[in-house]
Protein backbone atom coordinates (compact mmCIF):
# COMPACT_ATOMS: atom_id res chain seq x y z
CA UNK A 1 0.00 0.00 0.00
CA UNK A 2 1.05 3.39 -0.64
CA UNK A 3 1.08 6.62 1.66
CA UNK A 4 -0.19 9.08 -0.12
CA UNK A 5 2.26 11.69 0.98
CA UNK A 6 4.82 9.42 -0.69
CA UNK A 7 3.33 8.67 -4.01
CA UNK A 8 6.38 8.90 -6.65
CA UNK A 9 5.83 11.21 -10.23
CA UNK A 10 4.09 9.63 -12.36
CA UNK A 11 4.74 9.59 -16.34
CA UNK A 12 2.00 12.21 -16.76
CA UNK A 13 2.88 14.70 -14.13
CA UNK A 14 6.34 14.42 -15.61
CA UNK A 15 5.54 15.20 -19.06
CA UNK A 16 3.75 17.66 -18.03
CA UNK A 17 6.95 19.74 -15.76
CA UNK A 18 9.01 19.10 -18.47
CA UNK A 19 6.68 20.30 -21.51
CA UNK A 20 7.01 23.75 -18.75
CA UNK A 21 9.91 23.91 -18.31
CA UNK A 22 11.04 23.36 -21.84
CA UNK A 23 8.86 25.93 -22.82
CA UNK A 24 9.57 28.58 -20.13
CA UNK A 25 13.74 28.50 -19.86
CA UNK A 26 14.25 25.42 -22.55
CA UNK A 27 15.55 22.81 -20.78
CA UNK A 28 14.92 19.52 -21.13
CA UNK A 29 13.64 17.31 -18.35
CA UNK A 30 13.72 13.48 -20.27
CA UNK A 31 12.40 10.57 -18.53
CA UNK A 32 15.35 9.00 -17.45
CA UNK A 33 15.89 12.10 -15.14
CA UNK A 34 12.24 11.37 -13.24
CA UNK A 35 13.88 10.31 -9.94
CA UNK A 36 16.03 12.95 -9.81
CA UNK A 37 12.90 15.53 -10.91
CA UNK A 38 11.14 13.81 -8.33
CA UNK A 39 13.58 14.47 -5.69
CA UNK A 40 13.62 18.06 -6.24
CA UNK A 41 10.04 18.08 -6.99
CA UNK A 42 9.36 16.73 -3.24
CA UNK A 43 10.86 19.56 -1.47
CA UNK A 44 8.48 21.79 -3.02
CA UNK A 45 5.79 19.86 -2.23
CA UNK A 46 6.51 19.30 1.66
CA UNK A 47 7.62 23.13 1.57
CA UNK A 48 4.07 23.79 0.25
CA UNK A 49 2.21 21.54 2.34
CA UNK A 50 0.41 19.54 -0.57
CA UNK A 51 0.07 16.15 -0.11
CA UNK A 52 1.19 14.39 -3.26
CA UNK A 53 3.13 15.32 -5.60
CA UNK A 54 0.46 15.71 -8.22
CA UNK A 55 -1.30 17.99 -6.13
CA UNK A 56 1.84 20.03 -5.92
CA UNK A 57 1.74 20.17 -9.55
CA UNK A 58 -1.40 20.95 -10.19
CA UNK A 59 -1.37 23.68 -8.04
CA UNK A 60 1.79 25.28 -9.52
CA UNK A 61 0.93 24.91 -13.03
CA UNK A 62 -2.69 26.68 -12.55
CA UNK A 63 -3.07 30.54 -12.73
CA UNK A 64 -3.59 30.07 -8.12
CA UNK A 65 0.05 28.79 -8.18
CA UNK A 66 1.66 31.82 -10.11
CA UNK A 67 3.88 32.57 -7.00
CA UNK A 68 5.17 29.36 -6.86
CA UNK A 69 6.51 29.07 -10.66
CA UNK A 70 9.54 30.71 -9.90
CA UNK A 71 10.21 28.48 -6.72
CA UNK A 72 9.89 25.19 -9.39
CA UNK A 73 12.12 26.46 -12.01
CA UNK A 74 14.85 27.41 -8.84
CA UNK A 75 14.51 23.45 -7.88
CA UNK A 76 14.36 22.15 -11.45
CA UNK A 77 17.55 24.46 -12.37
CA UNK A 78 21.07 22.43 -12.76
CA UNK A 79 23.26 24.47 -10.64
CA UNK A 80 26.58 22.94 -10.80
CA UNK A 81 29.40 25.42 -11.01
CA UNK A 82 33.09 26.15 -9.26
CA UNK A 83 35.38 28.85 -9.08
CA UNK A 84 37.91 28.69 -12.40
CA UNK A 85 36.12 26.06 -13.85
CA UNK A 86 37.57 24.68 -17.16
CA UNK A 87 40.67 27.28 -15.73
CA UNK A 88 41.59 27.00 -19.68
CA UNK A 89 39.69 29.49 -20.76
CA UNK A 90 40.62 32.04 -17.99
CA UNK A 91 43.83 31.48 -19.32
CA UNK A 92 43.00 32.30 -22.94
CA UNK A 93 41.34 35.32 -21.79
CA UNK A 94 44.09 36.69 -20.25
CA UNK A 95 46.18 36.34 -23.03
CA UNK A 96 43.60 37.96 -25.83
CA UNK A 97 43.07 41.10 -23.40
CA UNK A 98 46.66 41.51 -23.00
CA UNK A 99 47.61 41.49 -26.33
CA UNK A 100 44.38 43.66 -27.58
CA UNK A 101 45.80 46.06 -24.77
CA UNK A 102 49.38 46.09 -26.56
CA UNK A 103 48.05 46.86 -29.10
CA UNK A 104 46.66 49.98 -27.72
CA UNK A 105 43.27 49.23 -26.98
CA UNK A 106 43.22 50.65 -23.74
CA UNK A 107 40.69 53.62 -24.14
CA UNK A 108 37.20 52.50 -23.35
CA UNK A 109 35.49 49.88 -20.91
CA UNK A 110 35.43 46.98 -21.78
CA UNK A 111 32.44 44.84 -21.25
CA UNK A 112 31.64 41.20 -20.00
CA UNK A 113 28.39 38.98 -19.92
CA UNK A 114 28.57 35.77 -17.74
CA UNK A 115 25.35 34.08 -18.95
CA UNK A 116 24.08 31.70 -16.75
CA UNK A 117 25.94 32.53 -13.91
CA UNK A 118 24.72 30.14 -10.94
CA UNK A 119 25.64 31.28 -7.93
CA UNK A 120 28.54 33.58 -9.17
CA UNK A 121 31.91 31.41 -8.72
CA UNK A 122 32.09 32.18 -13.00
CA UNK A 123 31.84 36.00 -12.39
CA UNK A 124 33.86 36.24 -9.60
CA UNK A 125 36.74 34.28 -10.73
CA UNK A 126 36.33 36.48 -14.36
CA UNK A 127 36.52 39.83 -12.07
CA UNK A 128 39.44 38.02 -10.40
CA UNK A 129 41.07 37.48 -13.75
CA UNK A 130 40.18 40.94 -14.75
CA UNK A 131 41.13 42.99 -11.55
CA UNK A 132 44.75 41.35 -11.80
CA UNK A 133 45.03 42.32 -14.96
CA UNK A 134 43.91 45.70 -14.62
CA UNK A 135 47.02 45.70 -11.49
CA UNK A 136 49.19 44.48 -14.33
CA UNK A 137 48.49 46.88 -16.47
CA UNK A 138 46.73 49.81 -15.23
CA UNK A 139 43.41 51.80 -16.79
CA UNK A 140 41.87 48.86 -17.92
CA UNK A 141 38.23 50.06 -17.36
CA UNK A 142 35.49 46.92 -17.18
CA UNK A 143 32.27 45.92 -16.64
CA UNK A 144 30.41 42.65 -15.96
CA UNK A 145 26.81 41.56 -16.15
CA UNK A 146 25.69 38.50 -14.40
CA UNK A 147 22.52 36.73 -15.04
CA UNK A 148 20.49 33.56 -14.02
CA UNK A 149 17.27 32.39 -14.39
CA UNK A 150 17.17 31.12 -10.54
CA UNK A 151 16.74 33.96 -8.38
CA UNK A 152 17.62 31.82 -4.90
CA UNK A 153 21.06 31.73 -7.00
CA UNK A 154 20.98 34.92 -7.63
CA UNK A 155 20.88 35.58 -3.64
CA UNK A 156 23.46 33.42 -3.08
CA UNK A 157 25.85 35.15 -5.61
CA UNK A 158 25.18 38.86 -4.64
CA UNK A 159 25.84 37.76 -1.05
CA UNK A 160 29.10 36.02 -2.52
CA UNK A 161 29.62 34.21 0.66
CA UNK A 162 31.13 30.27 0.31
CA UNK A 163 32.39 27.37 2.14
CA UNK A 164 35.70 27.24 2.17
CA UNK A 165 35.75 23.81 0.80
CA UNK A 166 34.30 25.64 -2.52
CA UNK A 167 37.11 28.33 -2.83
CA UNK A 168 40.05 25.51 -3.52
CA UNK A 169 40.52 26.02 -6.96
CA UNK A 170 41.54 29.92 -6.20
CA UNK A 171 45.57 30.23 -6.30
CA UNK A 172 46.09 31.32 -3.03
CA UNK A 173 47.80 34.84 -3.81
CA UNK A 174 43.93 35.90 -5.09
CA UNK A 175 42.39 34.13 -1.92
CA UNK A 176 44.55 36.36 0.28
CA UNK A 177 43.79 39.68 -1.78
CA UNK A 178 40.32 39.10 -2.89
CA UNK A 179 38.55 36.70 -0.38
CA UNK A 180 37.53 37.28 3.13
CA UNK A 181 37.73 34.90 5.73
CA UNK A 182 34.71 35.07 8.47
CA UNK A 183 35.73 35.93 11.89
CA UNK A 184 34.31 32.85 13.85
CA UNK A 185 36.52 29.63 12.37
CA UNK A 186 34.32 27.58 13.17
CA UNK A 187 31.74 28.13 10.42
CA UNK A 188 34.53 28.09 7.71
CA UNK A 189 32.95 30.41 5.23
CA UNK A 190 34.58 32.84 3.03
CA UNK A 191 33.15 36.05 1.58
CA UNK A 192 34.24 38.19 -1.77
CA UNK A 193 35.87 41.13 -0.90
CA UNK A 194 33.06 44.51 -1.24
CA UNK A 195 34.85 45.90 -4.12
CA UNK A 196 35.19 43.13 -6.05
CA UNK A 197 31.30 42.26 -5.50
CA UNK A 198 30.83 45.67 -6.60
CA UNK A 199 32.79 44.84 -9.88
CA UNK A 200 29.31 42.20 -10.44
CA UNK A 201 25.86 43.41 -11.60
CA UNK A 202 23.79 40.49 -10.79
CA UNK A 203 20.06 40.45 -12.27
CA UNK A 204 17.46 37.84 -13.72
CA UNK A 205 17.40 36.61 -17.26
CA UNK A 206 16.03 34.11 -19.09
CA UNK A 207 17.78 32.83 -22.48
CA UNK A 208 14.64 31.82 -24.17
CA UNK A 209 12.15 34.50 -23.58
CA UNK A 210 14.81 37.40 -22.38
CA UNK A 211 14.91 40.77 -23.93
CA UNK A 212 18.78 40.65 -25.35
CA UNK A 213 20.76 43.98 -25.97
CA UNK A 214 19.37 46.09 -28.92
CA UNK A 215 22.67 46.51 -30.26
CA UNK A 216 25.64 44.79 -29.88
CA UNK A 217 27.56 45.76 -26.57
CA UNK A 218 29.57 43.08 -25.27
CA UNK A 219 33.42 42.09 -25.81
CA UNK A 220 32.88 38.89 -24.18
CA UNK A 221 30.24 36.58 -23.66
CA UNK A 222 30.95 33.33 -21.26
CA UNK A 223 27.62 31.04 -21.57
CA UNK A 224 29.21 27.95 -20.41
CA UNK A 225 27.38 24.59 -19.57
CA UNK A 226 23.64 25.56 -20.21
CA UNK A 227 23.53 24.33 -23.93
CA UNK A 228 23.76 20.87 -22.82
CA UNK A 229 20.20 21.10 -21.34
CA UNK A 230 18.91 23.27 -24.44
CA UNK A 231 16.71 21.32 -27.71
CA UNK A 232 18.53 22.01 -31.14
CA UNK A 233 16.20 24.38 -31.63
CA UNK A 234 16.64 26.46 -28.17
CA UNK A 235 20.48 26.53 -28.90
CA UNK A 236 20.82 27.63 -32.35
CA UNK A 237 17.90 30.06 -30.67
CA UNK A 238 20.42 31.57 -28.24
CA UNK A 239 23.49 31.22 -30.00
CA UNK A 240 22.22 33.54 -32.71
CA UNK A 241 21.24 36.01 -29.84
CA UNK A 242 24.78 35.63 -28.07
CA UNK A 243 26.36 36.54 -31.38
CA UNK A 244 24.25 39.33 -32.53
CA UNK A 245 25.12 40.83 -28.83
CA UNK A 246 28.89 40.80 -29.17
CA UNK A 247 30.89 43.56 -30.84
CA UNK A 248 32.69 42.96 -33.95
CA UNK A 249 35.62 40.82 -32.47
CA UNK A 250 33.78 40.05 -29.09
CA UNK A 251 34.77 36.84 -27.69
CA UNK A 252 32.07 33.61 -27.38
CA UNK A 253 33.34 31.27 -24.88
CA UNK A 254 31.31 27.75 -24.39
CA UNK A 255 31.77 24.66 -21.70
CA UNK A 256 33.99 22.44 -22.85
CA UNK A 257 31.28 19.95 -24.13
CA UNK A 258 29.59 22.58 -26.35
CA UNK A 259 29.73 23.94 -29.53
CA UNK A 260 27.76 26.06 -31.69
CA UNK A 261 26.97 23.25 -33.96
CA UNK A 262 25.83 24.56 -37.09
CA UNK A 263 25.23 28.12 -36.20
CA UNK A 264 28.66 28.72 -37.09
CA UNK A 265 28.45 31.73 -39.68
CA UNK A 266 29.95 35.00 -38.66
CA UNK A 267 32.07 33.02 -36.11
CA UNK A 268 35.73 32.23 -36.34
CA UNK A 269 36.83 29.73 -33.72
CA UNK A 270 39.94 30.63 -32.14
CA UNK A 271 39.97 27.41 -29.79
CA UNK A 272 37.97 24.61 -28.94
CA UNK A 273 34.86 26.39 -27.35
CA UNK A 274 35.88 29.36 -27.94
CA UNK A 275 34.70 31.69 -30.97
CA UNK A 276 35.19 35.47 -32.39
CA UNK A 277 32.54 37.09 -33.81
CA UNK A 278 33.66 38.77 -37.50
CA UNK A 279 32.95 41.92 -38.57
CA UNK A 280 30.09 41.53 -40.03
CA UNK A 281 27.60 39.09 -39.45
Amino acid sequence: MTVAGCQGLSAQDHDKVAEFIGKTVGIQLPPHKRQLIETRLRKRQKATGKSTISDYLAFALSAAGEGERQALVDALTTNKTDFFREPGHFEFLQRHLRARLDAGATDREYRFWSAACSSGEEPYTLAMVLAELNAERGGFHFHIDATDISESMLACARAGIYREDRIAPVPIPLRKKYLLRSRDPAKRLVKVDNALRARVNFSQFNLIAGSYPAEPCYDVILCRNVMIYFCERDRSLVINRLKASLKPGGLLILGHSESVGNQRQGLDVLSPTIYQRVPCL
